[in-house]
């Protein structure tokens, strides 16, 4: 995850600031995705690292997970449609 915002965000950042987004959701959108990313499969690190270290089956670890990938979602999809709830508080400490 980190080494893929590493890799890709100052890619990125110049054409989200040329269409006229916000920088600070930018970021808030890439990290949800990231985290849902790292949960659902193909990918699914984060799955296989609980796997591995407890042993419990897939099956399992998914009762547990779905709670948290159905926020995430959730969450990202109210930012994407209200960019003003990740841009609120960092706009009110930057006085604008």
């Amino acid at each position: 995850d980190l080494a893929f915002m590493i890799l890709v965000t100052p890619i990125l950042v110049p054409a989200v600031q040329k269409l006229g987004y916000d920088p600070m959701w930018f970021g808030v959108m890439i990290g949800i995705t990231l985290m849902v990313g790292s949960i659902i499969p193909p990918v699914a690190i984060s799955v296989f690292v609980v796997k591995n270290v407890t042993g419990e089956p897939f099956k399992v670890i998914y009762a547990g997970v779905v709670p948290f990938l159905a926020s995430f979602v959730i969450i990202g999809a109210l930012l994407f449609i209200f960019p003003q709830i990740a841009t609120f508080l960092p706009n009110m400490m930057l006085g604008k």
